[in-house]
């Protein structure tokens, strides 16, 4: 079946370059299945997936959120919403412009980023026997117009997503016998998404895979700034055995992109004062559990990309400043 277009489509141009990140026991899936993992998108960690922001339908759909009347009818059109995403099945990509620390934090932490073109991309989707679509995703719900489209919110994402430049592609693999009613309790009240009341069909999987041509999609691979060195040899050794032209490569943020430090007698001039940790302190209190267990792991890996170096005084202090909070909020259940 021929890739469809789609309402708010942003095409790219074909030799636009994506990546798509990855840890290493997805790429040794990859590699070993030479399949395209498509994920169900209301699983993804992004709980709004697929759905539009409460403010922009509120105000398409004329609905007070204080009436509630009008409040059931929002539950209802998101519960209709929430299920329909159930037949979305999606591959996320990243529109490379230059390398960043963040996202291979975020989604190849000790693996790899697999490269493409998006007209590359394009036609491993071409022919499957599935409705497939590709395009950039848009942030915000300028764009939105007034629309209230089911294609339109799956390609669009919140704001704070931005960073991300995400290109999508997705398969529509619709459940035959999945009604639209799940939403429902006992008293007859829509919710805003299924309830465990209301299970989805068992056969429904978490996931579509779809068997490609890997040498005619990808292109290059690069190595994590991050990865061992067992990792990187059973890197290479893949990209070898799949009988690519050239080996797979080490990040540029290894080398060039590197957090230099201060050589160790300089070390301790830089000392933090009492009263900026207690800032900091303050600072990091505001934040989750989860948020704070990021903001350790890529201080220190900031410091790891510098092997031949020390961590500088207050690196040291920020990392101790940052444990000493985390255990406090475990201690007290947060």
């Amino acid at each position: 079946m021929p890739i469809l277009p789609y309402v708010n489509q942003v095409e790219l141009g074909e030799d636009d370059v994506i990546w798509r990140f990855m840890p290493l026991y997805k790429f040794r899936d990859l590699m070993a299945s030479e399949e395209l993992y498509f994920r169900r998108s209301d699983l993804f960690s992004d709980k709004s997936e697929g759905l539009p922001p409460e403010q922009y339908a509120l105000r398409v759909l004329g609905l007070d959120p204080y009436d509630i009347s009008d409040r059931v009818a929002l539950n209802n059109h998101f519960g209709s919403l929430a299920q329909n995403r159930e037949s979305y099945f999606v591959s996320c990509w990243h529109l490379h412009r230059q390398e960043t620390l963040d996202m291979w934090e975020q989604y190849g932490h000790n693996g790899v980023a697999v490269c493409s073109r998006y007209g590359l991309l394009k036609l491993a989707l071409d022919g499957l026997p599935d409705q497939a679509y590709a395009g950039l995703v848009r942030y915000g719900s300028d764009h939105l117009a007034g629309t209230l489209n089911a294609l339109a919110f799956i390609t669009t994402k919140q704001q704070q997503y931005a960073q991300e430049r995400e290109v999508r592609a997705w398969i529509t693999v619709v459940d035959p016998l999945a009604g639209g009613n799940r939403h429902f309790d006992l008293n007859d009240f829509p919710h805003s998404i299924p309830i465990d009341l209301n299970p989805r069909n068992s056969w429904v999987p978490d996931c579509k895979r779809r068997r490609i041509d890997l040498r005619s999609l990808i292109t290059d691979v690069f190595i994590s700034p991050w990865a061992e060195e067992w990792a990187i040899e059973e890197i290479r050794l893949w990209v070898q055995t799949k009988g690519f032209p050239d080996s797979a490569r080490r990040s540029q943020l290894t080398v060039d992109q590197a957090p230099r430090v201060p050589q160790p007698e300089v070390i301790e001039k830089v000392a933090v004062t009492e009263a900026e940790l207690d800032r900091f302190r303050a600072e990091l209190s505001g934040l989750t559990p989860d948020r704070l267990r990021f903001l350790y792991r890529q201080r220190w890996d900031a410091c790891r990309l510098n092997s031949d170096s020390l961590p500088r005084a207050t690196d040291l202090q920020y990392l101790q400043a940052t444990l000493r909070v985390l255990h406090d909020m475990e201690a007290s259940g947060k």
